[in-house]
């Protein structure tokens, strides 16, 4: 299903980590326990299907292995969720059960990349319109 209001936000999150890191005292800090500024990307994923129920938790694991983890050999976390958005059309608040991928990678034309084809495969495996994309700079340290 539509994620349309998740969407907008991830729009304007997306914009605002185009801004430069924080200010020195925050990269001073990142510096200090030796980080590194990485880009962090939440996904968010729909699991109703119209006209045919969830996607199942076997269809979802079957999609991490050979999309996903490909793409992120390195690590991500992932939760289940419930969301909620509003469909343009008819006004109604429609919920349905989710789950986000969080990734933390370096912010290079190829991670950006390697997330636009995580998004398109997913709406276009289980028919979805869209697949929220939150993504922030922060400071990253192992």
């Amino acid at each position: 299903m539509r994620l349309q209001l998740i969407c907008s936000l991830a729009c304007a999150v997306t914009l605002s980590a185009c801004a430069a890191f924080p200010d020195g005292g925050s990269a001073g800090v990142c510096r200090q326990v030796h980080g590194s500024t990485q880009l962090q990307a939440e996904l968010l994923f729909g699991r109703d299907i119209q006209g045919r129920g969830q996607v199942t938790d076997a269809e979802r694991s079957a999609f991490m292995a050979e999309v996903v983890t490909p793409r992120f050999p390195d690590g991500l976390t992932t939760w289940d969720t419930h969301g909620q958005w509003r469909d343009a059309a008819t006004g109604q608040t429609i919920r349905e059960d989710s789950f986000v991928i969080r990734i933390v990678a370096p912010e290079t034309p190829d991670t950006l990349e390697r997330l636009a084809q995580i998004r398109s495969a997913y709406t276009s495996r289980f028919h979805q319109d869209a697949v929220g994309l939150l993504a922030s700079r922060l400071c990253v340290s192992f």
